[in-house]
C-alpha cells in the first residue's frame, strides 16, 4: 500500500465526506479510494470512518487520527512547496484574513498593488471580526487588533489600536462637544458591533474601568457607515485613530477630549494592528513576499507608525 497516498485520501475524505468528491479532487475513480481507506483501517486495525446508503462521518478514533497526521501532511507539503518554489516566480494559494474596517481601508488598496506585482499568486481574502485559528490551518496571514498575542505565532506590528472620541466641526457648532462621560449618554452616538455585541465604551471611575450608559443611534460591524454617519454631522462615536487619522488631518473630524478622563474599550489592555504568520509557512516563497510587501505598504499608511 502507498501509505502516504492513502494518507492524503483518507484527510480529504474526512474534510470532504463524500467519496465522489474525493476521487474527483486526486482524478481517480471513487473505488480507488474506498479501497485504500478499506487498506489503511485493516492496517491500523480501526474503523475511521461509518459508512451508510446516505452519508459518511468520522470515528471518534477516525477524528484523533486526522488531528495527528493533519500538521504532518501540511509539513510534508510545505516542504515540497519550498524545494520546488526555488528556482521560479513564487506561486500558490495565500489565504488572508483581516478586520472589517482596516482590511476596507488599507489591506484592500495594498491587495491591489500586490496581486499587480505577482500575478501568479492566488489571494483568498476572508474579511471578518471572527478570530481564525492560524495553527488550524485554516488561514496563512492574519492581520487583526490584539493585545494578547498567539503563541507559536510570529507578530509583526503595524499600528497602534487606540480609540478616539470623535464628532463633526459642525456638529460641535451646533450642539457643543461633550464635556464628561455622563453627557455621551444624552447624544446620539454610533457603535461598532462585534460577533460578541456591540463594542462598550468604558470610563475608569475610582481605578475600575465601566461601560457607560448610551443610547446608540446606530450600531453596526461595518465601520464605513459609522464613519460617515459622523463626519455627516449626525453624532459622536469612538473609533480607532488609524481609521479616522486623514479625516481629523483635513478638519472633517474633530477629536475630543473628555474632562473626567479617558475613554477605553479594553480597559488596560494595550492593543495594536499586527500581521501574524506561523514561523515555517514564512519559508515558502509566496508567504514571504505577501507578508514583506503588506508590510511595507501598511505601515506607511496615514495613521501607521
Amino acid at each position: 500500500m502507498d501509505h502516504l497516498r492513502a494518507l492524503r485520501y483518507f484527510a480529504k475524505l474526512a474534510d470532504t465526506l463524500n467519496f465522489s468528491e474525493t476521487a474527483n479532487h486526486f482524478r481517480v475513480p471513487s473505488s480507488s479510494v474506498s479501497r485504500r481507506i478499506k487498506d489503511l483501517e485493516a492496517e491500523l486495525g480501526a474503523a475511521l470512518f461509518v459508512r451508510t446508503t446516505r452519508s459518511v462521518t468520522l470515528t471518534e478514533l477516525g477524528k484523533l487520527y486526522l488531528s495527528e497526521i493533519a500538521p504532518a501532511l501540511q509539513s510534508i507539503d510545505n516542504a515540497n512547496e519550498i524545494v520546488q518554489s526555488q528556482s521560479k516566480a513564487p506561486t500558490g494559494t495565500v489565504r488572508i484574513t483581516a478586520m472589517p474596517g482596516y482590511a476596507e481601508q488599507f489591506v484592500l488598496p495594498a491587495l491591489d498593488r500586490l496581486r499587480s506585482t505577482y500575478p501568479d499568486i492566488e489571494f483568498d481574502l476572508n474579511i471578518t471580526d471572527q478570530v481564525i485559528n492560524l495553527s488550524g490551518n485554516e488561514v496563512d496571514i492574519a492581520i487583526r487588533a490584539a493585545s494578547v498575542l498567539p503563541e507559536q505565532a510570529v507578530a509583526r506590528r503595524l499600528c497602534d489600536h487606540n480609540f478616539v472620541l470623535v464628532a463633526s466641526p459642525d456638529y460641535i457648532a451646533k450642539n457643543g462637544a461633550p464635556t464628561n462621560s455622563v453627557d455621551l449618554g444624552a447624544r446620539p452616538v454610533f457603535m461598532y458591533r462585534t460577533p460578541l455585541g456591540r463594542l462598550n465604551w468604558l470610563t475608569l471611575k475610582e481605578g475600575v474601568w465601566k461601560a457607560i450608559d448610551l443610547n446608540p443611534k446606530y450600531s453596526s460591524n461595518h465601520g464605513p457607515s459609522l464613519l460617515d454617519s459622523v463626519i455627516a454631522g449626525q453624532g459622536i462615536a469612538f473609533l480607532p485613530s488609524w481609521g479616522v487619522a486623514a479625516d481629523i488631518k483635513s478638519g472633517r473630524l474633530q477629536e475630543i477630549d473628555l474632562e473626567d478622563g479617558p475613554l477605553s474599550t479594553s480597559g488596560n489592555s494595550q492593543m495594536a494592528m499586527y500581521i501574524l504568520y506561523h514561523p515555517p509557512k514564512f519559508r515558502l516563497q509566496k508567504i514571504k513576499v505577501t507578508v514583506d510587501f503588506l508590510i511595507a505598504e501598511l505601515r506607511r499608511e496615514p495613521g501607521n507608525i
